[in-house]
């Protein structure tokens, strides 16, 4: 334990030295309270108000809000565990840090600790929503804030025991990619998961205290089972014995870790497949840029995120058009950095593309079409959704050629920034791609193309439009030719800032 502190110490005030001392320090632990803060409190004021109505409905010896709590503490622990462990496994590759900590005698459990103190600090936000969620709960049902508050500090050491122990496991053989893409997908549902909270949770209580009392009797006792670590905390507060079993659970399954951790090696875990007979041509390119994208770190993220939010935008509105104009903007950008990022992994080899026998057209094209026919493909889907949702009318699909064209220019600008750029060619950074001013230019230029393109099928501007034109003709005449209009000349700009790229690839030396 006393590495374990040894580096916290040593650790954590290096790194703040290097960034501004003790006044970056404090800055830094005040900007985590009070974002703790705008997280946790709204949340746990909602469940506060709920469980206060709630607790007036008793089922058999518990309350419907004791129902409530024990299920966010089984989703809020399993979403923590699929989301910090492969955080956690994911930071045990081999870095500069973790090599010069293993030139000293520590222990490896110790370097596992002190990485999954890091790891908590980056990725707090299911923690801070239980810490926040369950003295609501102690609160609304009558009892003492500060033994809650213990009794839920002391599950989330649970939970990171548990942490440990899963991690040192799964990183003998979990692959980084691996364990980042399931990190990935736990934080943007962890994230879905708030603003669901936030904006269904009212119905969800009105719906449980319609429920058949005997049906959620039921569920609670199954809920409620001695077995079901997550429903703990929840009989501690009643039964100090889960208090004790916690206390005792938590060490236990810490010294179960240390000798699992000591056979921890901190190096990439590699899959090798059979090599296959290569052969170049254009269908070959694209193959080889899906297969990039989908081996790609982010690629998870960037696909799932401007979905789960265009949907939450869409049914918090009741209109999927700014949901669409969310996605599209989100969707548009990361477009953009997918097709600068292929062309970077085409120049981190070079001059290797120019000495296959491949066009520039053929090696430069499926850096557009790849990329756009995912998102395309996507928002295509969440047209399907939105039809059946608010029962749109067919027309709608409409928007589909109108989007790949806009793709397709944000993809064209994304190649064309990227070759513009004075570190295009350095691979000392694999992860930077494009410019923050670059992406925000971007992101703007599509913001505008998704209003040109979406504002027609807003019904409040078609009436207006039809009131202010008088003919309902004319009016749908306008409707329909500004998308088709733009669309006609985002493709001939698109075919333009093409021919540009082509030309600074082959100006590349």
């Amino acid at each position: 334990m006393r590495q374990l502190l040894v580096l916290l110490k040593y650790g954590l005030g290096a790194r703040y030295s290097r960034r501004g001392g003790g006044t970056r320090r404090s800055f830094g632990f005040v900007a985590l309270v009070v974002s703790s803060f705008i997280i946790g409190f709204p949340l746990g004021s909602l469940f506060f108000e709920l469980f206060k109505v709630l607790s007036a409905v008793r089922i058999s010896t518990y309350t419907l809000s004791t129902l409530l709590m024990v299920q966010w503490s089984i989703l809020s622990g399993l979403l923590f565990l699929i989301s910090f462990v492969p955080s956690l496994i994911n930071s045990f590759a081999r870095n500069e840090e973790i090599q010069f900590l293993l030139t000293f005698p520590i222990e490896r459990w110790a370097i596992v600790a002190y990485q999954m103190v890091l790891t908590l600090a980056l990725q707090p936000l299911t923690v801070v929503m239980y810490l926040f969620v369950f003295p609501a709960y102690v609160v609304a049902s009558g009892g003492n804030l500060f033994y809650g508050f213990l009794v839920a500090i002391l599950f989330v050491f649970l939970m990171l025991s548990l942490s440990f122990l899963l991690s040192c496991v799964f990183g003998l053989f979990l692959e980084r990619s691996q364990a980042r893409r399931i990190s990935t997908a736990g934080l943007i549902v962890t994230i879905v998961l708030f603003f669901l909270a936030m904006q269904f949770l009212p119905n969800y209580a009105r719906n449980l205290v319609n429920q058949d009392t005997s049906f959620l009797s039921h569920a609670l006792t199954k809920f409620m089972h001695p077995l079901n670590i997550f429903a703990w905390p929840v009989r501690a507060l009643n039964e100090p014995f889960y208090l004790l079993i916690m206390l005792i659970v938590c060490p236990t399954v810490f010294l179960l870790s240390v000798p699992v951790a000591e056979k921890l090696s901190f190096e990439q875990k590699v899959s090798f497949r059979s090599s296959r007979r290569i052969w170049f041509g254009a269908g070959k390119v694209f193959w080889k840029d899906l297969k990039i994208l989908a081996r790609n770190e982010q690629s998870l993220f960037t696909l799932l995120y401007p979905v789960a939010f265009g949907v939450l935008f869409g049914v918090s509105f009741r209109n999927f058009v700014p949901a669409m104009m969310l996605f599209t903007t989100l969707s548009g950008s990361y477009v953009a950095y997918n097709s600068a990022m292929l062309t970077k992994q085409e120049l981190s080899v070079w001059p290797l593309p120019v000495l296959l026998p491949v066009k520039e057209s053929n090696l430069l094209l499926p850096k557009l079409i790849v990329p756009s026919s995912i998102y395309l493909a996507l928002f295509s889907a969440m047209l399907v959704f939105f039809k059946f949702w608010f029962s749109l009318p067919s027309t709608i699909f409409l928007l589909v050629p109108v989007m790949l064209t806009v793709f397709l220019f944000s993809s064209t600008l994304g190649m064309l920034f990227y070759l513009k750029q004075p570190f295009r060619s350095d691979p000392s950074n694999p992860s930077r791609v494009l410019t923050s001013t670059r992406v925000l230019t971007i992101q703007g230029i599509v913001l505008l193309l998704s209003l040109i393109c979406l504002l027609p099928f807003q019904t409040s501007v078609r009436s207006a439009l039809v009131e202010i034109v008088g003919v309902q003709n004319v009016a749908f005449l306008i409707f329909y030719g500004v998308p088709f209009g733009c669309a006609v000349l985002l493709a001939i700009f698109s075919k333009r800032l093409f021919d540009r790229v082509k030309q600074l690839f082959q100006e590349i030396e």
